[in-house]
């Protein structure tokens, strides 16, 4: 046991006066469990505000502005997945898929993790916040929410519309996708205190790791054949 110090990832006025920038700390955590989730499969499942920390690292000097580089502290460590190689593959394909909105593999990877073919759009969906038509839109930022009234209330009509299969949805998925869907869930509640919405840096990043996970795990693949 060790007592660790910092400012809660929700204080944003405090993170500041440390000389962090809420940006910078948005990137850090997405970097962290992108990583996690994608390269490594041993994740942190339980990542709400009260089990984050932040910190100056120790290491860093401060700026000509006062800018020092975050630390990220984890607490509670009780709620911890592992992701098998044939899960963590499959997901970060499919996270790919969404950051490139690629409908068939979208369709093809949300049928491997569980979601059937006649859901896969819906679980898209969950995942991203996104309507469909959204998920598949070719532009750069397509996934990226603003957390404005105006999304707020379509999040709202489109999980009314569609509590029914929404249900059938995680009747179906594996409780590791579960697990899943639930990170994804605190993680985007972490960057809407951050930065009021969520930055298109977020998924550059997601893109990133997970494009580099599902190389990795080919060069693994075929070096065992």
């Amino acid at each position: 046991m060790e007592f660790m110090d910092g400012a809660y990832i929700n204080d944003v006025k405090t993170i500041q006066k440390l000389g962090i920038h809420p940006h910078e700390l948005s990137t850090l955590v997405s970097q962290t469990f992108a990583e996690m989730m994608f390269k490594h499969g041993f994740v942190h499942c339980d990542p709400h505000a009260a089990n984050l920390l932040v910190r100056p690292l120790p290491s860093s000097k401060a700026g000509i502005l006062g800018r020092r580089k975050p630390q990220l502290i984890l607490l509670d460590h009780g709620l911890y997945k592992e992701l098998d190689f044939h899960t963590r593959t499959n997901y970060a394909a499919l996270w790919k898929a969404l950051i490139f909105a690629d409908a068939n593999a979208i369709k093809e990877y949300s049928v491997k993790l569980g979601a059937g073919e006649d859901l896969h759009a819906l679980f898209a969906g969950v995942l991203t916040m996104r309507p469909w038509n959204r998920v598949v839109d070719p532009s750069m930022d397509h996934l990226v929410i603003q957390g404005n009234e105006s999304d707020r209330l379509e999040l709202q009509m489109y999980a009314s519309q569609y509590f029914n299969q929404i249900s059938e949805l995680l009747r179906r998925l594996p409780r590791v996708i579960l697990l899943m869907l639930k990170t994804n869930d605190c993680l985007r509640a972490v960057n809407n205190t951050l930065l009021q919405g969520s930055s298109l840096e977020t998924f550059i990043i997601i893109g990133k790791v997970s494009s580099e996970a599902v190389i990795e795990a080919k060069m693994s693949q075929s070096k065992s054949l």
